[in-house]
């Protein structure tokens, strides 16, 4: 593996063609001045590759929606792990996202509470359990000791029958004592006796069986002297309150998630609040009237009539309308809101009676839009906004002395609607997973650091436990110890989202990781760094690596190399000046060094300012965790706001201080926070917020714009002599209007080309060059300054020029020196005039926006006085940029405004006049004002971590600054290593602990990465639950986790495996088994994903023809378009109509709103006038055609300027596209795309139109197959299995040729060729023409990202053997392991690193020849440092791993421990491995001995001719098995499955009448009587589909039940005891055992029935008992148990017992069909057959069927292997023939025919090189021969084995 990542030529953005090698596990700093690159090399170069070259291996449907990332401008990146980026964006909006998701604390948290927890009823507050006998016998010795009991338990009465009836059958069972009875049950008495230690035995009996016969539950009453029953005690088996008699559901982890709907509250769906209307938005003026507006909905159009009613209806009744709104009564008030209740009509209904009717209209556009002006978010009243169902919150954790170390008793959660009195809440032990959400992190860290669990404590809680208290720790220790778990994530500032995402990294234990961070220091007070410092270098050691940009310098020290990107900012940087060790930095003599060591200072020295005399003050201040403080903010001075993380400091600037100024100057934002007076504010004219978020979205949107220089600029240019001579104004040379600018390009300089689901294109515009304005105008120049040695220069010349230049070429303009001279102040002077806004940086933009403030208040004379807040606007900036600010600070203040600055850089706090620190920590422990003063003072304050920083940094103002190594430079290398843990070598392995995961029995596994690892074992023993449902399921999942929520809806995570930990994971890829090869419209290209780069090639380069003329098309003007209409349709009436919409989906509601606001009253959809007005709800799903009629008129010459008009306005509408609709027909006509000769139109070019699975693209004959199907037609579109088993004759179609798509799609040409010739190539020859592809111009900047990606996949499909394959072979036909090596060949192109690969039996369907190839490309990609985890039956592979896990000892329930694991050595001297067992002695062959005598008929097949055969003669023997073999692809499935089978079934249901197909002849099929194929297709499609009922003896099992005592006392026939029918089954889940919630903002959840529990029946059919087990635990036994069970009923033994010889024996009777493998279905149909063909059939003749299997070795372990065979020959001897498709050599072996087609795949296949027994075949010298014949050699059976 290769130990760092190697750049080569970067020149993304800035960067100078860098040339770059970063260190594998190390934590690097990059550094620089802004502008410099620094997020150019990290985010959009190293990143962006490693980022997306793992979102490569999604599928192309998730791949949409992931983000990936842009290609970088790159030459190569070698050696690159996948990538995560912790930056400060926070994407997710939901406010289902809280600090609990987004650390994973809260899946921790359900899965303790589901674990540890204890329930309380809510009824009396007592602990629920479940009672035991042995328990109950405990507490009644306890409480009775010496007392008479009666022990009772309940019967009851069926509808069907009378109580007599019931004690009669009592009776009949012994049962004569009852003690009470009614219509509905009977209390049935089960003993009676003294409660004493000597009647131990008896008393436990007696609860056991009361217990068992009353569904759990017993009532125990103690007699009094005179033995008469007093009030009895009950108890219960399940989680039941016996007192209150109210039951609870088994706890789960879903039940304590408020993201599943199992634990989401109902009403609120799990976030907490409910909308509402908040009425202080319905009424923000209170100073107003009725008939003044104070109800602002009823302002403006749409709330007038309302206004009206109001007015109305408040005359009529006395309300006061003239009257301010604070000064109506309370009875008026509430007229107004609530109306007096009598509906719409004559009578006034009531401002929230008018909500409602929004509400009901909410599903339109313009009335959500309206609603939210209006909206409130209350508190759900469901469950208070605990987000969970009642239930979940009666779960408590901790005991009563836990929960009162961390909270007051009173001030816990308590569940709304509890009934408990309040002395029994308060005595209520620990806390609700409500409590544990809403205490603050700090309290929770005591809580679980001291918590007391229930013992004994499984080993499962203990890793939860240490999981959640390392989590609570990491996050304060980052400083973020103030936030609760419940805190909306989307409430979060960017530093605390990126710290969170930082320690959830450290918590998700990924390794081999590269970790990008974005300034983690962002938002860090100086005394937490080294905190944050640690926290990464814990990444690092867990073998991660770590690319940080990033100015902070106790950061920089801790780092082990620094990258000092510069020399300056924009086009002056890019370059590397220094890379290297800190401590080598220091000697350097780059800018950020000479920083570091004090030779240059960020503040200059300068006089202090006198005391201030004007105060700004806030009091009360006590918003959030602000402790009631009054705080002085002195005005025209720069003050700094500082304090530890949480103190309080945004709280008091933001949520106080800004939103209640700018409520009083009168642009009101958020509510203000508490607070009791805010005094001085007449001392300010406003307030500005300047932060760091974009200016401008658009590449228009400039720096001289923004400050508006370019106004003036384009008023100089306006007053050039050239532009008065020509009438040129300055809107002329405006790039936004006006008809100066390029028309093609419309003013942005460049074209975008959209590429789909690759990165778009931006091409110099070329008309224009890129100048944004059309020639003429760049004749129009401005001479320089004078003095200014320069040419004259053009606008474009001029938006090309840096501010630095720009500033001395205009020095004689002052209107454009005013603007540009701040963006120089505030070091913007690299920055070009022209550069879009969006590509600033985040500490750019703020400074612009600084600069726009200077360029405002430069020109005024009565200027404002400003008060600026900033938050933190250091964020970004290097010491040098920090200096430029500080300058632009100052300039501010001599201008006479105030400025209140968030900030913990020390230098501007040391620079600062009056600095207020709050603390003096975060959370509950802050929000007190611990100083407010000078900075020099601080120093003296005790409490406050600010003054111990300024201390340490050595810069308190005044004070010497050393010349060589600042006291920073001194201290904070040796603290930060002090801090972190020193470097170990981690174990290099992926570690499973405790996996429990479907059958695994606890396990623990250690998997080594950068190795071949072979996971082995029976059938069923639990290899896939590890390598998929746990290894990969967790890899991905962890690396989804860094996704946004968006992209995660979509490629939605799996669930979190039941494992306690997982340890040292790599980022995982799946290439899974399929054991479908897709439909006729799957082909090699679309497989490959190919055919998606072909058609966008075609699309965005594609030159098209006429499909009639075939000329190229081109433009045509609107005059020849008139003229058209004029000549052909002379004295007709026609409609013009505008398309708008074309094959699009959705409801198109807003484009309806748009055409009726233009006065047109209806648009035409698919075919069908609706009116705009009344639009109805389309079909969102559905692609619909939208035209507008703009007009209709008769086409004669006196009409014709009229026609023009027409046009020009349909054209218009329809971007240059017109429908014209005459008597003839409709057809389109485009400026864009017509004929010259025909003057035919063409819609733009689409990639659907290339999609032959599309109807905008397929042959309208064969719909996109390439053949004529019978029966077939567009309806069936996308049901590809229903078109590949059409039967019949299907021919090439003759519209198309085979090609599948239409003839438009056809005569699109790229270089010369349509794309059905490119398809048509094989992979070989398509790899030769694009590598020598050579593209110019605009083509290569377009096909820039296709072509790498087409030779890219090309090239890996070559280099897996598959070279002879064409790109339009349809998946049908291709061989198993063809496709599976296709499979592979597409996922593993992405030539990643460090990630593991987990596969699912690769070797299926591959020769062995074959396999060794593939072996030989796992160890190619093993080679590049990844790991490969392989479950794997093959023989060939197990040898070749460099780990064996084997897993056993059986399979089902019997299975889940790991038997063996090391190398295969020490799994060959394992003596408890079935694995090692059989490679250390293998099966013999032949098995039994000897071979069957030859044939004497045969099955002969003449001339077989389909796909790549080669007019083959071959015979089959009947009466034997035949085994058909052969290299991948050389025709074996062409062989049997497409001549031979389908024609001999022919023949036997045609009684030889038929017409054969693919071959001449068919001979010998007359001794036959039916031909079976033993697929592996689906057995079932629903889950009440199962082994039992498909093979049939499910039906003996119900009489056997329906035959019990109990069910014929109960009437119960054998119906009853179906889960298919009413009668019995649970009618919750209707016999499924399962339900899916489906929820719209959910993925679908498949939870257990909350009835049935997963029984599938009802309780009362559950009661009947067959030998002690119920119909539901029947079902839920495997077929290993249930053999034992009913060996005595032979009917039903008979097919179990055939089920454990097929390998069967693991699976359960009821496992759901859906859930089965197709290996597993294969067989189950195997059993079916050996079952209904058993010899005991009375003399008769079994029919003599053919059966034909593919591969029915697939997923089977060696030795299962043994057990097919011995079936396989079972069959044989009862008379049938057996014809296998197989590569197994064990099976080769075997056979008493083997037929070897050869002598390589595709067209080098397709004839019998071999034919005969085994021994015949390995004597030939074919791929086969040579395989077999030392195969043979190795088994042939020694002279004992032959003996015996």
């Amino acid at each position: 593996m290769s130990d760092s990542i190697r750049i080569k030529g970067a020149r993304q953005n800035n960067l100078k063609n860098l040339d770059l090698e970063l260190p594998l596990g190390e934590l690097i700093v990059v550094t620089g001045v802004s502008g410099s690159g620094k997020s150019s090399l990290a985010f959009d170069t190293v990143y962006a590759e490693g980022q997306r070259r793992y979102v490569e291996t999604f599928s192309p449907y998730a791949r949409q929606f992931l983000d990936r990332m842009d290609r970088p401008a790159v030459e190569r990146i070698e050696g690159i792990p996948p990538a995560i980026a912790i930056d400060q964006t926070n994407p997710v909006r939901s406010s289902r996202s809280t600090v609990g998701t987004m650390t994973e604390l809260n899946d921790h948290l359900k899965l303790l509470f589901a674990r540890t927890a204890e329930l309380y009823c809510r009824g009396c507050g007592k602990r629920v359990r479940k009672d035991t006998p042995d328990g109950i016998y405990a507490e009644l010795l306890a409480r009775l000791t010496g007392g008479r009991v009666i022990v009772t338990f309940d019967v009851p009465v069926p509808k069907r029958m009378s109580t007599d009836e019931i004690r009669a059958e009592l009776e009949k069972q012994g049962y004569t004592r009852i003690h009470s009875a009614d219509d509905a049950r009977v209390e049935v008495i089960q003993d009676r006796l003294r409660v004493e230690p000597a009647n131990r035995g008896r008393l436990i009996e007696a609860l056991e069986t009361a217990l068992r016969l009353g569904r759990g539950r017993v009532a125990v009453y103690p007699l009094n002297e005179a033995r008469e029953a007093e009030a009895p005690l009950k108890f219960s088996a399940d989680l039941h309150c016996a007192d209150c008699d109210i039951a609870y559901a088994e706890p789960n982890q879903s039940l304590f998630s408020f993201n599943s709907p199992v634990g989401a509250c109902e009403t609120c769906r799990g976030f907490g609040r409910t909308m509402g209307i908040d009425y202080r938005l319905v009424i923000p003026d209170e100073s107003l009237s009725l008939q003044d507006g104070a109800i602002r909905a009823f302002s403006g159009k749409v709330g007038s009539e309302c206004q009206r009613d109001l007015l109305r209806y408040a005359r009529a009744r006395g309300v006061p309308v003239d009257v301010p709104w604070r000064e109506l009564s309370e009875e008026h008030r509430r007229w107004v809101i609530e109306g007096e209740g009598k509906g719409w009509e004559r009578a006034w209904y009531g401002v929230a009676k008018y909500f409602e009717y929004l509400e009901s209209k909410s599903y339109k556009m313009h009335v959500r839009v309206l609603l939210s002006k209006y909206r409130s978010y209350d508190t759900c009243k469901a469950c208070g906004g605990a987000r969970l169902k009642p239930d979940a919150l009666l779960w408590r954790v901790g005991t009563l002395d836990d929960s009162d170390a961390v909270i007051e008793r009173h001030a816990r959660f308590r569940p709304v609607g509890s009934r408990l009195p309040e002395e029994a809440f308060l005595n209520l032990p620990g806390l609700s997973l409500h409590d544990v959400m809403l205490l603050p992190l700090s309290r929770l860290q005591t809580f679980f650091a001291r918590v007391h669990l229930p013992a004994p404590l499984d080993e499962a809680a203990e890793v939860l436990l240490e999981g959640i208290r390392a989590r609570l720790r990491y996050l304060c220790q980052v400083g973020l110890g103030y936030l609760t778990l419940d805190r909306q994530s989307r409430t979060l500032s960017g530093g605390e989202v990126q710290r969170i995402n930082l320690t959830t990294a450290l918590g998700t234990s990924l390794v081999n990781t590269l970790f990008v961070l974005d300034e983690p220091s962002i938002g860090l007070h100086p005394r937490d760094i080294g905190r944050i410092n640690e926290v990464m270098l814990r990444l690092r050691d867990a073998g991660n690596s770590l690319l940080v940009v990033e100015h902070d310098p106790q950061v920089m020290l801790a780092a082990d190399r620094i990258i000092d990107i510069g020399p300056g900012p924009g086009e002056h940087g890019g370059r590397i000046v220094f890379n290297g060790k800190p401590a080598q930095l220091l000697e350097s003599d780059s800018l950020t060094a000479r920083y570091l060591t004090g030779r240059r200072k960020v503040a200059a020295e300068r006089t202090p300012r006198p005391v201030p005399e004007r105060w700004l003050e806030v009091l009360g201040a006590a918003e959030h965790n602000l402790k009631n403080i009054d705080v002085r903010i002195p005005l025209n001075r720069l003050v700094c706001l500082t304090g530890v993380s949480g103190s309080g400091k945004s709280t008091l600037l933001q949520d106080v201080l800004y939103n209640a100024l700018a409520s009083r100057k009168g642009h009101p934002a958020e509510q203000p926070g508490a607070h009791r007076a805010i005094v001085g504010d007449e001392l300010i004219d406003d307030v500005v917020l300047v932060d760091q978020s974009p200016i401008g979205k658009t590449a228009r949107s400039n720096p001289a714009s923004y400050v508006g220089a370019f106004d003036a600029i384009r008023k100089a240019f306006a007053q050039a002599p050239e532009a008065i001579a020509r009438g040129y104004t300055a809107g002329t040379f405006s790039f936004n209007a006006g008809n100066g600018r390029c028309p093609t390009c419309a003013g942005t300089g460049f074209e975008h080309v959209e590429m789909q689901f690759l990165s778009d294109v931006y091409l110099r515009c070329p008309d224009c060059d890129g100048t944004r304005y059309r020639p003429e105008l760049l004749e129009v120049k401005l001479a320089p300054s004078a003095g200014v040695d320069a040419d004259p220069k053009s606008i474009a010349d001029v938006l090309a020029m840096t501010v630095t230049e720009a500033c001395a070429f205009f020095r004689d303009y002052p209107e454009i020196i005013r603007g540009l001279e701040p963006l120089q102040a505030v070091g913007l002077g690299y920055v070009t005039l022209g550069q879009p806004v969006p590509t600033l940086s985040g500490g750019e933009a703020q400074r612009l926006k600084l600069a726009g403030h200077l360029a405002e208040s430069a020109g005024k004379r009565n200027r404002k006085k400003l008060l600026f807040l900033f938050d933190e606007p250091t964020t970004g900036l290097h010491f040098e940029d920090v200096r430029v600010l500080l300058g632009a600070f100052e300039r501010l203040l001599a201008e006479g405004h105030s400025l209140l600055v968030i900030e913990h850089n020390l230098d501007v706090i040391a620079a600062s006049d009056w600095l207020i620190d709050l603390g003096p920590e975060g959370g509950d422990g802050g929000g007190e004002l611990l100083f407010a003063g000078p900075p020099a003072e601080i120093v003296h304050c005790e409490r406050s971590h600010t003054g111990a920083a300024l201390r340490d940094y050595g810069a308190v103002v005044g004070g010497p600054r050393s010349p060589a190594l600042s006291p920073l430079a001194e201290k904070a290398e040796p603290r930060a290593v002090a801090e972190a843990p020193s470097r170990y070598a981690p174990d290099h392995a992926i570690r499973i602990h405790g996996a429990r995961e479907h059958n695994l029995k606890n396990i623990d596994v250690r998997i080594p990465r950068e190795k071949l690892t072979v996971i082995t074992g029976l059938s069923g023993s639990g290899k896939s639950t590890i390598a998929f449902d746990i290894l990969f399921n967790e890899g991905q999942r962890r690396y989804l986790e860094s996704l946004n929520a968006y992209a995660r809806q979509f490629v939605q995570p799996a669930a979190r495996p039941d494992v306690d930990a997982i340890y040292g994971i790599p980022p995982t890829v799946a290439i899974e088994q399929r054991t479908s090869r897709g439909g006729r419209k799957s082909t090699v290209a679309t497989m490959t994903e190919l055919y998606h780069f072909l058609r966008l090639l075609f699309v965005k380069l594609g030159v098209q023809y006429c499909p009639d003329c075939q000329v190229p098309i081109e433009a045509q003007s609107p005059e020849a378009i008139l003229a058209h209409i004029l000549r052909h349709h002379r004295g007709e009436r026609v409609q013009l109509l505008a398309p708008l919409v074309v094959a699009r989906k959705g409801y198109y509601t807003d484009l309806a709103k748009w055409a009726a606001g233009k006065g047109f009253t209806e648009l035409r959809v698919d075919g069908e006038r609706l009116p705009t007005a009344n639009w109805p709800r389309l079909d969102r799903y559905k692609e619909h055609d939208i035209d507008l009629p703009v007009g209709e008129l008769p086409v004669e010459p006196q009409h014709e300027e009229a026609l023009r008009t027409l046009l020009k306005r349909a054209l218009e509408y329809g971007k240059g596209a017109v429908r014209l609709l005459a008597a003839g027909g409709e057809r389109l006509f485009s400026t864009e795309r017509a004929c010259p000769s025909c003057h035919r139109s063409f819609p733009e070019l689409d990639p659907r139109l290339f999609s032959y699975n599309s109807k905008h693209g397929w042959c309208e004959e064969c719909y996109g197959t390439g053949e004529l199907l019978i029966g077939f037609d567009p309806s069936q579109t996308g049901e590809e299995a229903v078109w590949h088993e059409l039967d019949g004759e299907t021919r090439p179609c003759p519209a198309c040729r085979g090609k599948r798509l239409n003839p438009t799609a056809l005569a699109v040409r790229f270089h010369g060729r349509s794309i059905d010739a490119y398809t048509a190539l094989s992979v070989e020859q398509a790899l030769d023409l694009f590598d020598a592809l050579q593209l110019e111009g605009r083509e290569r900047e377009v096909a820039r990202d296709i072509l790498p990606e087409l030779r890219a996949r090309l090239a890996f499909l070559k280099e897996v053997g598959l070279g002879y394959l064409s790109l339009d072979r349809a998946a049908p036909t291709l061989s198993g392991g063809e496709a599976q090596r296709i499979r592979l060949a597409a996922q593993l192109g992405s030539n990643l690193q460090g990630v593991c690969y987990v596969m699912d039996e690769p070797t299926i369907g591959l020769h062995p020849r074959d396999n060794r190839m593939l072996l030989d490309t796992l160890a190619r990609l093993e080679g590049k440092g990844n790991t490969i985890v392989v479950v794997e039956h093959d023989e060939d592979t197990i040898r070749r791993a460099e780990h064996v896990i084997d897993l056993g000892p059986g399979a089902g329930v019997r299975g889940g421990q790991v038997v063996a694991a090391g190398t295969v050595a020490e799994l060959l001297a394992n003596p408890d491995s079935v694995t090692g067992r059989y490679l250390a002695s293998p099966l013999r062959h032949p098995l039994r001995g000897r071979r069957r005598e030859p044939a004497d008929q045969w099955l002969r097949l003449r001339g077989a001719n389909l796909h790549n055969l080669k007019n083959v003669d071959v015979a089959f023997a009947l009466g034997r098995l035949n085994c058909v073999t052969g290299v991948s692809g050389s025709g074996k499935s062409s062989l049997v499955r497409g001549v031979l089978q389908p024609n001999l079934k022919r023949l036997l249901d045609g009684r030889g009448r038929a017409e054969l197909s693919h071959c001449r002849a068919l001979d010998g099929w007359q001794t036959v009587d039916r031909v079976l194929e033993v697929d592996q297709t689906p057995i079932g499609k629903t889950p009440r589909s199962c082994p039992a009922t498909y093979i049939g003896f499910w039906d003996d099992i119900r009489k056997l039940f329906a035959g019990t005592e109990e069910a014929r006392l109960r009437g119960y026939g054998a119906g009853r005891f179906s889960f298919n029918t009413a009668d019995g089954r649970c009618p919750g889940c209707e016999g499924q055992g399962m339900k899916k919630i489906e929820m719209s903002f959910l993925p679908d959840v498949t939870v257990p029935c909350e009835l049935c529990h997963g029984a599938r029946f009802t309780p009362e059919t559950l009661a009947v008992r067959y030998k002690g087990r119920s119909v539901g635990e029947v079902l839920a036994m495997s077929v290993d148990e249930a053999v034992e069970f009913f060996a005595p009923v032979h009917k039903v033994h008979h097919a179990l017992k055939l089920l454990q010889d097929v390998g069967l024996g693991y699976l359960t009777l009821g496992q759901p069909s859906p859930t089965l493998s197709g290996g597993e279905a294969q067989r189950i149909k195997l059993v079916s057959e050996l079952a209904k063909a058993r010899p005991d059939l009375k003399g008769r003749k079994p029919p003599h069927t053919v059966y034909v299997l593919d591969e029915p070795t697939v997923g089977l372990h060696m030795a299962d292997v043994e057990k097919l065979i011995r079936v396989l020959h079972q069959l044989v001897d009862l008379g049938n023939t057996v014809v296998l498709i197989e590569h197994n050599l064990d099976l080769m072996a075997e056979a008493d025919h083997l037929i070897d087609l050869g002598p390589e795949g595709g067209d080098g296949g397709g004839q019998i090189v071999a034919a005969g027994t085994p021994e015949q075949v390995a004597a030939c010298d074919t791929h086969t021969g040579r395989v077999l014949r030392a195969f043979l050699a190795e088994r042939r059976p020694t002279a004992e084995e032959a003996a015996t």
